[in-house]
């Protein structure tokens, strides 16, 4: 029993020395260290914002080591359900929900004008409540960077080179929970605006991808 014990506490004393060895580094390199102790100490972020936005994304980023698909939301697109099936369905959600389709960017069949070869199908489709949007650059002007909401359709590459009979289509979205709850709370009256608009989003993704409508 007191080998056993004795090997806990040398494998937690090199946890901490680990620990400690980076958070020097982390120090020496980039002055971080004072300002995340400040920070637990005294936290001004939302108090969700660990569990709703940097836990998970910290895990998807390890588990992929790709930033962008630590930030969105993606949602795979029915078998029996047509491109332009989602297209019409996201477009009558949209319509319903009183938010406004501002654009659509079909960047594949641009991409096979200019070089005359076959692309997998992307498409981007831009979404915006106007009053909404200026109330939330009202509050702060860097917000006016995800303006207008986005949903990307994309087909993957094996389901591009099979011609469909294998792999999948995808609806993309950016994870709004990072603009929500990743900094310090919202007022009360932006809060209300911006889970309406997260709520919106949502409705548009999940009924394309199944062409509900």
């Amino acid at each position: 029993m007191s080998g056993i014990i004795s090997l806990i506490k040398w494998v937690l004393i090199i946890i901490g020395l680990i620990a400690t060895y980076y958070m020097v580094s982390l120090q020496m390199q980039y002055g971080v260290t004072s300002k995340v102790i400040s920070e637990m100490v005294s936290p001004k972020l939302h108090p969700e914002s660990m569990a709703k936005v940097y836990m998970p994304m910290t895990n998807t980023l390890l588990d992929t080591g790709d930033i962008t698909q630590a930030s969105i939301i993606k949602i795979k697109v029915a078998k029996d359900v047509t491109n332009a099936d989602v297209e019409e369905a996201m477009e009558s959600i949209a319509t319903a929900e009183g938010i406004r389709s501002v654009g659509m960017l079909p960047l594949s069949d641009m991409v096979e004008i200019q070089t005359g070869e076959k692309q997998r199908f992307l498409k981007i489709f831009q979404y915006c409540a106007p009053r909404t949007a200026m109330t939330m650059v009202q509050h702060s002007d860097a917000f006016s960077a995800y303006l207008p909401c986005r949903l990307a359709l994309i087909e993957d590459q094996k389901h591009f080179e099979t011609g469909g009979k294998e792999g999948d289509r995808w609806l993309y979205t950016l994870d709004m929970n990072f603009m929500i709850y990743g900094g310090a709370p919202l007022p009360d009256y932006l809060l209300e605006k911006a889970l309406d608009v997260q709520r919106v989003m949502t409705a548009i993704q999940t009924g394309g991808a199944e062409g509900d409508f």
